[in-house]
């Protein structure tokens, strides 16, 4: 029997532009009149004191009155001018300090003023400080043969982080995979012999070590309180080791974001800070200068820019601690392979939804327990099950040990619940 599966939409979202516009119109026209009459004057003689004062009077007050005016608009204007100038030097005076976020010290000078601003310190730059003797670059040498039997050497490069004064060093998997010769770069540019301590394919996560003692190493943090906008900083050796210790700041951009790493879904930290190759296993830092999630992979699309992405740490600890103790991961699995029946399949087949058991693996607890290939898991432990990811999602939630309530769907169009307990899987 085949099983199509769906390719969800991805529906886009449209923006909505609002705009306000606003339109103001001032309009103000100030008019003085003076009227006068258009008779004519009489001539009179110069003895005729009445008419001459008459006309002295008229002459006083037509040249007087401009006068008047123009001393008022000297004072208006004056007054205007000192009042526009205090206010200039005081919003002049704000909007710089507020630009620059620095302190603007006044140093008197007559009529001067000298402006000796500060430099801002980015907060970027003590983290750095901080971190960045704990991170290293791991130049690898691999060994691969072609089709005729003839032998060649690549060298790559990655980064990685110091956890402990012991040398522990924690990477990417697929930096260290299937390699030769291990090469530790310091920040001080010392270079040190590594190991593989070990590997665990499933997260994508590595230890190796160094014998070297007393090593600065770095603070890991606790990713659960990880919010959307906050600073983070990306320390790593991009494009090889001529760019080890390469700090690049952004924000958290997106939490839980579920991404296809290999053959494997991996829950990772979205961040804008650029992570580029070689930058595989360097350290993704918060603002208190503690690591949150260790950088792993990156978008490469023509369309795609400034989504980088980074394991969280919290889910990297227990990893590293059996890598360090047990140098492989033990890990609880039910003991099956397994195909998501999405809703256009289950509709076409008159089945429910779920994950359709195409192998028992044998010895397993699934086996145990009387699961059959051609049985749909439907739920787990009361809880929905839709997908492949989904069970394996509360699968690894789960200690070696732990027996699950498992809902499926069988052969004879029959619900039943079985008790499958979890066993050792080292994939």
């Amino acid at each position: 029997m085949d099983f199509k599966r769906d390719v969800n939409d991805l529906n886009s979202n449209g923006l909505e532009e609002s705009r306000e516009i606003h339109n103001i119109y001032g309009e103000g026209d100030i008019r003085e009149e003076l009227c006068n009459d258009n008779e004519k004057i009489r001539e009179k003689p110069l003895d005729e004191k009445p008419m001459e004062n008459d006309r002295a009077f008229h002459k006083e007050v037509i040249e007087k009155r401009p006068k008047k005016w123009g001393r008022m608009a000297l004072i208006m204007i004056f007054i205007l001018g000192l009042t526009l100038g205090t206010v200039l030097e005081y919003v002049a005076d704000n909007f710089i300090g507020y630009l620059r976020g620095q302190n603007i010290i006044y140093a008197a000078e007559g009529q001067k003023y000298n402006y000796i601003i500060d430099k801002t310190v980015s907060p970027v730059v003590p983290i750095a400080k901080k971190v960045s003797p704990s991170i290293v670059a791991i130049k690898i040498k691999k060994a691969y043969r072609d089709w005729f039997g003839s032998r060649y050497e690549s060298e790559s490069t990655g980064s990685g982080i110091i956890i402990d004064a012991e040398g522990h060093i924690v990477t990417n998997n697929h930096v260290v995979e299937n390699s030769n010769d291990i090469i530790v770069v310091l920040n001080s540019g010392k270079e040190l012999s590594a190991k593989v301590v070990g590997r665990d394919a499933a997260t994508d996560l590595a230890v190796i070590k160094v014998d070297e003692k007393n090593l600065p190493y770095a603070e890991l943090g606790d990713s659960s309180k990880l919010e959307v906008g906050e600073l983070a900083v990306a320390i790593g050796s991009p494009m090889g080791t001529d760019y080890a210790g390469s700090v690049t700041a952004g924000i958290i951009s997106g939490l839980n974001r579920k991404v296809p790493v290999g053959d494997r879904p991996m829950t990772l930290i979205q961040t804008d800070a650029a992570i580029n190759p070689g930058n595989s296993g360097g350290a993704l830092v918060n603002s208190e200068g503690k690591v949150v999630g260790i950088n792993t992979v990156k978008f490469v699309e023509n369309r795609v820019e400034g989504m980088g992405f980074a394991i969280p740490i919290n889910e990297s600890k227990p990893i590293i601690q059996q890598l360090i103790k047990n140098k492989k991961v033990y890990r609880p699995y039910l003991g099956i392979q397994g195909q998501t029946i999405d809703k256009e399949t289950a509709k076409q087949y008159n089945v429910p939804r779920g994950v359709l058991v195409v192998a028992v693996i044998k010895g397993s607890g699934a086996e145990k327990a009387g699961m059959e290939r051609g049985d749909i898991i439907t739920k787990i432990d009361g809880k929905t099950i839709n997908t492949v990811e989904e069970l394996i999602e509360i699968v690894r939630g789960h200690k070696l040990g732990d027996v699950l309530k498992v809902e499926v769907y069988g052969s004879l169009n029959r619900y039943r619940t079985v008790n499958v307990k979890l066993m050792e899987s080292n994939e």
